[in-house]
Formats: C-alpha cells, sequence, structure tokens
C-alpha cells in the first residue's frame, strides 16, 4: 500500500450555479446529510425556497459533498442526483478512477481515521470547521484498485442490503398499521 494526500487523488469540484436561474431541482443543505450514512436521501426544492447567497456549487451524481463544519457530526455522502449546496460543504471527487475509485474514497471518508484527523485538526470557535487546505493534508493508506474495487463492492453491497432491510421494515410497520385502522 501506499500512503497519499488527499489532495493528491481528489479534486475539488467548484460549479458554480446561479440559484434563481437554474435547471436543477435540488439543493442539500447541512440537515439533509444524515452521519455516517453513504447515500443523501433527503433534499429540499430550490424552488420556493428560502437558501440565501451562499448555496451556489452544483454537484452531480456520483460528487461526494462534505459537511466542513462540525466534523464531530461525520457527515459526508455520495449523491445521486444533481443540485446545489452552499459554499460550507466541499464537493469532491477523485482525479483518477484507475487510481482511487470513488466508491472507495467515500468509504475512507467514512472511516474513523479519517473522522478522528478532521476532528484533530478543525478551527474556530463556536462552529468549528475543516478548511479545504487542511483536508488536502489528510494521509491515508491506499490499496491497489483491485483492492479498492474488492473493498467497495463488498462495502456497497452491504448498505444496499441495509437499505433493503429499511424498506422492508417500513412497508411491514405500513401493513401493521392497516390491520388497525
Amino acid at each position: 500500500m501506499v500512503i497519499v494526500r488527499f489532495e493528491d487523488v481528489v479534486k475539488r469540484i467548484n460549479i458554480n450555479v446561479d440559484r434563481h436561474n437554474t435547471d436543477r431541482l435540488y439543493y442539500v443543505g447541512g440537515e439533509h446529510i444524515e452521519s455516517e450514512e453513504f447515500m443523501i436521501h433527503d433534499k429540499g426544492l430550490i424552488k420556493g425556497s428560502t437558501i440565501g447567497y451562499k448555496f451556489h456549487y452544483g454537484f452531480n451524481p456520483g460528487h461526494i459533498l462534505f459537511m466542513s463544519r462540525n466534523a464531530h457530526l461525520r457527515k459526508a455522502s455520495m449523491v445521486d442526483f444533481e443540485g446545489i449546496c452552499s459554499d460550507s460543504t466541499y464537493v469532491v471527487e477523485t482525479k483518477d478512477e484507475s487510481i482511487l475509485l470513488q466508491d472507495y474514497l467515500l468509504i475512507e471518508m467514512q472511516s474513523d481515521r479519517f473522522w478522528n484527523w478532521m476532528e484533530e485538526h478543525k478551527t474556530g470557535g463556536v462552529n468549528y470547521l475543516i478548511n479545504y487546505r487542511t483536508l488536502n493534508q489528510y494521509k491515508f493508506e491506499l490499496p491497489s484498485i483491485e483492492e479498492q474495487k474488492v473493498l467497495a463492492d463488498k462495502l456497497w453491497a452491504a448498505y444496499r442490503l441495509k437499505e433493503s432491510y429499511k424498506k422492508l421494515l417500513a412497508a411491514t410497520d405500513e401493513m401493521v398499521k392497516s390491520q388497525f385502522i
């Protein structure tokens, strides 16, 4: 395994979007990102919202959104839709899929070592944050692309299974409720 810096294998996406003049439908704020969750399931509609001027960064399916404020909340998740987010949310992706898989990048960003490092390197007083320059200095072991694929396949399969169980439990709950109506 090789030790790499975040900045060597990951890039920040800076797609500037005018929230008043866009065909993108959704925005993602901190309230939409669940702690330690692989995917973002919640979102808000841009039209009719009261989001402020800081919501101007665009993201696309497959991008990872990293909440730079309050790292102890562990909010870094992938999206499967396009939208916008604020400037306190970093939109990132791998620089080269032949070196670092996007699916593996998310796994690394969900690891305890990643969050512990973020917690140790946060700045600020009341509202702690991680500057992008600081995030870029994070170092981690990069397995071979083959190992990344094996690990990513297993973890994403487990994630899909968990999501299926959640849907099954919700459906069962609704069925039980219907018996008492």
